[in-house]
C-alpha cells in the first residue's frame, strides 16, 4: 500500500468539519489495521495517549486545500480511552504532523468537540462541570504552519484560571507537599495524596513557544527524601524528578519522556506554589 492509498481509504468530506465526542463512543467496523497505520504514522503521535497499547484505528473523513495539505481525521480507540486526530500530508503525500482534537474516557461531566473550517482554521472546545455546576471551558484555535510543520496556537479561549482541567483536582491533598503549584494559564503542576506516606499523585501540563511546544503526563511519584520524588514510566525510559522547596518545586526530566511531549521541549520548569485562601472568621458580637 502506498501513502496515496492510505490516504484515499478516508472518505472525502466537506468544510466545515466536525468531530464531537459523541462520535468517539459510536460504534464503527471499517477499521484501519495498526500495522498499516504505523507505517505511514509515527508511532510517538500514539505513545502519548495509548503508551504501549495498540488501539483500533478508524478513518472518520479527509479533505485537502487546493494545491496545499491534505487533512485526514482518525479515530483511536484503546480500552476506556478514546482519541481523535487530525493528522496532516503534504501535496506529495508525505507525513507532516499530528494533533489531537478531542479525547473521551479520561473525564466524567465533560464534553468536546474538534473542528476544521473552510479558512482550514483548527478549534479545540472542552467544557467540564464540577459538583458545584460551575462550567469551565477551554477553546483553542490553531493554524498548520507548513513552514515549521506545526500547528501554531493563534487564539485561545478559557473562563477558568487554569486553561486545562484538572484530572486529580478532587483527590485528597492532606500531604504537606499537596497542593496546586501554577507558573501561569499554561503551566501547572498539581500534587495529590498517594495511597501511602511515600507517594504522590501528579499531574503536570506545559505549553511553550506559544502552544507550538507542549507535554501532559499524569502519574505517581514516590518519596526519596522529605522534599524530593522520582516518577519513573511503566514501559518506557520516561522519568522525572521534584524538587520542592518551601514556595515552589523544580521539575526536571531525567529520562526520555518523548512520548507525553512533542519532540523540542522537555519537562524541566519550576512552579511556585498557588497560596489556599483562608477562611474569614466573623466576629462575634
Amino acid at each position: 500500500m502506498q501513502a496515496s492509498d492510505f490516504i484515499d481509504y478516508f472518505p472525502e468530506v466537506e468544510l466545515p468539519y466536525q468531530v464531537e465526542d459523541s462520535a468517539l463512543v459510536r460504534r464503527q467496523t471499517d477499521s484501519i489495521g495498526f500495522s498499516i497505520f504505523s507505517r505511514f504514522i509515527p508511532d510517538s503521535i500514539l505513545l502519548k495517549d495509548f503508551g504501549m497499547v495498540k488501539p483500533r484505528i478508524f478513518p472518520l473523513g479527509r479533505v485537502t486545500e487546493k494545491g496545499k495539505e491534505t487533512y485526514l481525521f482518525a479515530k483511536a480507540v484503546g480500552g476506556t480511552k478514546k482519541v481523535a486526530y487530525l493528522i496532516c500530508f503534504d501535496k506529495k503525500d508525505n507525513f507532516q504532523n499530528a494533533m489531537p482534537l478531542i479525547r473521551a474516557g479520561t473525564e466524567a461531566n465533560a464534553s468536546s468537540y474538534g473542528s476544521l473550517d473552510k479558512k482550514f482554521q483548527i478549534t479545540t472546545y472542552r467544557e467540564s462541570k464540577n459538583a458545584s455546576g460551575d462550567i469551565s471551558y477551554k477553546r483553542n484555535v490553531y493554524i498548520y504552519n507548513s513552514g515549521g510543520n506545526v500547528f501554531n496556537l493563534i487564539l485561545t479561549d478559557p473562563n477558568e484560571e487554569m486553561i486545562e482541567i484538572n484530572p486529580i483536582d478532587t483527590f485528597p491533598r492532606k500531604n504537606i507537599l499537596s497542593g496546586d503549584y501554577i507558573k501561569n494559564k499554561e503551566n501547572m503542576l498539581s500534587i495529590r495524596d498517594g495511597k501511602n506516606a511515600n507517594e504522590l499523585i501528579f499531574f503536570v501540563h506545559f505549553e511553550k513557544d506559544k502552544g507550538a511546544c507542549s507535554g501532559e503526563i499524569k502519574g505517581t511519584a514516590r518519596l526519596i527524601t522529605p522534599t524530593v520524588a522520582q516518577y519513573k514510566a511503566n514501559g518506557n525510559p520516561c522519568a522525572l524528578e521534584f524538587n520542592f522547596g518551601t514556595t515552589a518545586v523544580t521539575m526536571k526530566e531525567t529520562g526520555g519522556c518523548g512520548s507525553y511531549r512533542d519532540i523540542k521541549c522537555f519537562f524541566e520548569e519550576s512552579f511556585p506554589r498557588k497560596k489556599i485562601a483562608k477562611a474569614k472568621m466573623s466576629k462575634r458580637k
